[in-house]
């Protein structure tokens, strides 16, 4: 019982390491979700500033290079495409007009 009230506590932290910032301390839901850990030539990380329109658009997707550990201009692209086509969220107005927030994708070495 212990681990099971340890792995609930747990959950919600592991769940959403990949996405930080007004996204989540507002609680707007993901409608589209991506993978955020990607087969690669390297091992590594990108993290992305984003903002998300009203429609749950992401609109900016801009390299955050002092939080970023790999230099590889094809696979920051690949990562950068993901986000931009593939990440959406709810639809709100009650949202600001440009939601802020951090997006981590990881690379694995293949």
């Amino acid at each position: 019982m212990k681990y099971f009230c340890l792995l609930l506590i747990l959950f919600p932290v592991i769940s959403f390491a990949q996405l930080s910032g007004d996204l989540i301390t507002d609680q707007r839901k993901i409608v589209t979700d991506i993978a955020y850990k990607i087969s690669g030539s390297q091992t590594g990380k990108f993290v992305f500033d984003i903002s998300v329109n009203m429609d749950g658009n992401v609109t900016s997707c801009i390299l955050n290079k002092s939080e970023s550990t790999l230099v590889s201009t094809p696979m920051m692209m690949k990562a950068k495409n993901l986000i931009l086509t593939g990440l959406k969220f709810e639809k709100g107005y009650a949202f600001p007009e440009f939601h802020r927030g951090k997006v981590t994708i990881a690379f694995v070495k293949a």
